[in-house]
């Protein structure tokens, strides 16, 4: 489906808060126009989920007028366990017919049932086998409760939410803008989930989630421990991608909060003997960004929303 709209909204969140970012302009040009976050008490998110549908829009409407969004249209970034992504090797049929296709061999793929889900899928490239010409496909499964429940609770709001994305995948094109191609890992996170992307010649080959823990720690003592967790999942990652493909990862990108991602990017990078890097795609949007209130934009901080919102844009 083609969204297309005069200024739209890029919205993520997890259990601590919701972020939100508000472009206007085309893909190719975008322009930050508004922009915020609001905390959320505990309990009202629970691991990714909208835990409270009382209280999430009471949040939501506060986040929205206290930071002057205009647009009513969202695109919605969701981080849990109920996103769930696949990949498959398929027989190349006819447009007409993927469709079809994948619904019937989704069910060796989607460890749920394919009638508690909504199913997309994305060609990521076509080769020639030994079998025969495939599809090599990308399928994103999400179960149907989550997103109503999500649906439900923006509605209440006054907002329409136009899409609902994976916020991972949207980390993952953002990376591409910043990455040479080549075979690379990105691992990002934010107070609920952690996310491993292989990419093979810039193409995406593994995704991994994993639940983080909360603790009360201090900032230094959580991401040490945060950092531990996604280095287990980052060389499982790397020797599974190593056995399919035959290929080492190069470099890793860390996307997180900002104070939060250059520690973990430390740790990793003496832990891993990689080169490590923080990826900044967006900096340019820093300059391009006003506010009445002249309060600065600093694009690390919304990565995920820029890159929902940016997809919401039309062509120019």
């Amino acid at each position: 489906m083609k969204i297309v709209s005069k200024s739209i909204i890029g919205l993520e969140l997890d259990s601590k808060e919701i972020r939100a970012v508000e472009v206007s302009g085309s893909k190719q040009k975008p322009v930050v126009i508004n922009w915020g976050t609001i905390e959320l008490p505990e309990g009202i998110v629970k691991g990714g989920r909208v835990s409270d549908k009382q209280l999430f829009p009471v949040y939501l409407t506060k986040l929205f007028n206290e930071n002057g969004f205009k647009s009513k249209d969202v695109i919605l970034g969701v981080n849990n366990q109920d996103v769930i992504v696949r990949f498959a090797n398929l027989p190349k049929v006819s447009k007409d017919k993927i469709k079809n296709m994948i619904r019937f061999q989704a069910k060796d793929y989607i460890p749920v049932p394919i009638e508690e889900i909504e199913l997309d899928y994305i060609v990521l490239d076509e080769k020639n086998t030994e079998n025969g010409e495939q599809l090599n496909l990308m399928l994103v499964g999400a179960r149907r409760n989550m997103l109503k429940d999500f649906i439900e609770v923006f509605t209440n709001a006054r907002l329409t939410v136009r899409e609902i994305d994976s916020t991972m995948l949207a980390l993952g094109r953002s990376v591409l803008i910043e990455s040479d191609g080549g075979n690379f890992a990105l691992v990002c996170f934010n107070n609920d989930m952690g996310n491993i992307l292989i990419f093979s010649n810039g193409i995406l080959a593994v995704a991994r989630s994993v639940t983080l823990p909360h603790s009360n720690d201090s900032i230094r003592q959580k991401m040490e421990k945060t950092a531990e967790l996604l280095l287990t999942e980052i060389s499982t990652s790397i020797e599974y991608h190593k056995m399919q493909k035959n290929e080492d990862v190069d470099k890793i990108f860390v996307m997180g909060n900002c104070e939060e991602q250059e520690i973990v990017a430390d740790i990793l990078k003496e832990t891993t003997g990689l080169t490590v890097e923080t990826p900044d795609p967006y900096i340019s949007l820093n300059h391009k960004a006003h506010k009445a209130s002249f309060k600065t934009f600093h694009a690390p901080d919304y990565l995920a929303s820029i890159s929902l919102a940016i997809r919401g844009l039309g062509e120019k």
